[in-house]
C-alpha cells in the first residue's frame, strides 16, 4: 500500500466509532437517481464499511442504499470517497445480534431473507 494511503486509512481508523471487521464481499449500492452499482466489501462494522468500486467517485454527505446479506437494503451517507473507495456511516446502526449473524453469513457465503 503506497504510504499516503496507508496514513489516511490509519487517521480514518481514530476516527471511527468502532473496530471494523475485514470482509471482502460483492454487493451493490444505489445511489440517488441511478441505477445500482457494483462494490466489494472491504470491512463493516455495526456503524459502517469500506467498500472499493469502479466508476465515478463518491461525494461526502452523499446518500446510498447498500444491499447486505440478512438485512436487505441500508441507508448510509459517504462519510469520505477516493478515487476508486468510500467509506460511510449507517443512518440506522445495526444491532449486536443482527450484525454477528450478518458476518457469520458473509463469511460463509450465504444469503438469507430480509429482516429489517
Amino acid at each position: 500500500m503506497a504510504e499516503p494511503a496507508k496514513k489516511f486509512e490509519q487517521g480514518q481508523e481514530q476516527r471511527r466509532q468502532s473496530v471494523r471487521e475485514p470482509v471482502d464481499l460483492p454487493t451493490s449500492v444505489v445511489r440517488r437517481g441511478r441505477e445500482p452499482q457494483p462494490v466489494r466489501l472491504v470491512d463493516i462494522s455495526p456503524f459502517g464499511l469500506h467498500a472499493r468500486f469502479h466508476g465515478n467517485s463518491f461525494a461526502r454527505g452523499e446518500h446510498l442504499h447498500i444491499e447486505l446479506p440478512l438485512i436487505g437494503p441500508v441507508k448510509a451517507q459517504v462519510m469520505w470517497g477516493l478515487k476508486g473507495c468510500f467509506g460511510c456511516k449507517f443512518l440506522m446502526p445495526i444491532d449486536a445480534r443482527t450484525f454477528l449473524r450478518l458476518l457469520a453469513a458473509m463469511r460463509s457465503g450465504q444469503d438469507g431473507p430480509s429482516e429489517r
